[in-house]
């Protein structure tokens, strides 16, 4: 009985020499590959989704992404992620979304379906593990330095052109502080921007930025290290100096100005009455003339 025993203990010890190593390493390249899948899911998600959503940090500019792909199907996430617009003009969930976070608009997105596959499965793991989102840390290539503010005060007003041809930021945005006029009004008001953003996600927007009309006109146009430091450094002291500056929502892009088009119609009023004092008025000057030089010739005559 002993000698059967020890005979079972010996094949049994042989059976698993012959199978453990395959095993380990099977079990080594599914880890791997989880692993790999789960890094592309936060890569994608990190430069393409973050700047506008969260997965277990609440709302942002859009909806909080936990639990997600528990209330809507795999097709259902593609084909919104794919077309949002198109989506929402058919679906009223979709069209629910819109309208709650409107005037917010996501823009399609490009992704191939590896990447939608990455992204989605890791929204899953995250939501089912309970899990919050955090990048992996986008960081300012150095220390902010007492003279990058106005640097970036330079490059926002556009009195410093960008390296890479990117047009300057007040031609969208203003800043409290840039005059009676400030900036554009197509995009927020950035005065109280690294308060909307932590330091991470104003930096991720900066190096890739994923909002639909930003997106247009950096696509070819990339923002370098040293312009992302002063920019940031320029949002830091802007906010500084204006400590009670709310959080300004993204409007219309069509909204207009109220100091604007009062400019706009005193302007046109001072249009017209130059135009009636300088050139109407005149509008006879030379056929006057002709006729007064001719009564001085019948005088003569």
């Amino acid at each position: 009985m002993f000698t059967y025993k020890k005979r079972l203990l010996s094949n049994l010890n042989k059976s698993c020499g012959n199978y453990l190593t395959p095993c380990v390493i099977f079990l080594f390249l599914f880890s791997a590959s989880v692993a790999f899948a789960q890094d592309a899911g936060k890569k994608v998600f990190e430069t393409k989704c973050y700047s506008c959503h969260s997965i277990g940090g609440g709302d942002k500019q859009g909806p909080d992404l936990k639990g997600v792909t528990t209330r809507r199907s795999k097709e259902w996430l593609e084909e919104y992620i794919k077309s949002p617009t198109a989506m929402s003009k058919k679906d009223p969930y979709a069209a629910a979304l819109f309208k709650k976070y409107s005037p917010e608009v996501m823009a399609d997105q490009t992704l191939s379906q590896e990447e939608m596959d990455a992204v989605i499965n890791m929204i899953k793991t995250l939501s089912a593990n309970n899990e919050i989102f955090v990048p992996s840390g986008a960081k300012l290539s150095r220390a902010i330095e007492p003279n990058d503010y106005l640097e970036g005060w330079k490059l926002f007003t556009g009195q410093k052109r960008f390296e890479n041809g990117g047009v300057s930021c007040n031609s969208c945005h203003s800043v409290r502080g840039l005059g009676s006029f400030g900036g554009g009004t197509l995009g927020p008001n950035l005065t109280a921007v690294n308060v909307k953003y932590s330091d991470p996600e104003l930096i991720l927007i900066l190096q890739e930025p994923n909002f639909p009309t930003m997106t247009k006109m950096f696509k070819d146009h990339k923002l370098n290290d040293e312009e992302i430091v002063q920019l940031v450094a320029y949002l830091q002291n802007a906010k500084a100096v204006n400590p009670e500056a709310p959080v300004v929502k993204t409007v219309p892009s069509g909204t207009i100005e109220p100091r604007f088009l009062v400019v706009g119609f005193l302007a046109a009023i001072l249009v017209v009455v130059g135009f009636n004092l300088v050139i109407w008025r005149n509008r006879h000057s030379n056929v006057r003339r002709d006729i007064v030089e001719e009564a001085k010739y019948e005088e003569l005559d």
